[in-house]
């Protein structure tokens, strides 16, 4: 017999960050970040809605099978990365492996429409992907800022 023996299993299950639970649109604890943020949302801005409703829109593509998740890593990063004009080399080259002209025909293919795809599904991956495109590659404005979501 075991001097001190181990305490009965609890009730409740607790949950795991490792392994979240995943709804019928994502990861829970996403969804949830997402509505408080909508909840609480700071003053609006042009650049801001552009980037929500972006990965909105990539989101959609990967809920219909549309990009693979492969492709959606990529595409969000580009998204995230946008309001930036793109990401740097060292970024670039650490989370894809690639030089910034690699990572654009990439996201180009990733982007490109498919047979299968839905005639608005196709104008959404095209739009998306000259934003996306357009912001990676436009130089700054006088005053720093990009006009690529405009």
């Amino acid at each position: 017999m075991l001097e001190n023996p181990a305490p009965p299993p609890a009730q409740t299950s607790i949950p795991c960050r490792a392994h979240p639970r995943r709804s019928r649109t994502g990861n829970h604890a996403a969804a949830a970040r997402r509505r408080r943020t909508q909840a609480g949302t700071a003053a609006a801005s042009p650049e801001l809605d552009w980037l929500r409703n972006a990965l909105r829109a990539c989101d959609l593509l990967a809920s219909v099978q549309s990009i693979s998740p492969s492709d959606r890593a990529l595409v969000a990063f580009a998204i995230e990365w946008a309001p930036y004009r793109g990401a740097d080399a060292e970024e670039l080259f650490i989370k894809f492996g690639v030089q910034r002209n690699r990572f654009l025909h990439l996201l180009q293919a990733a982007m490109a429409p498919r047979p299968s795809d839905l005639e608005r599904l196709r104008i959404l991956k095209t739009t998306l992907c000259n934003d996306l495109l357009r912001a990676w590659n436009e130089s700054p404005t006088q005053d720093g800022s990009a006009a690529w979501f405009r």
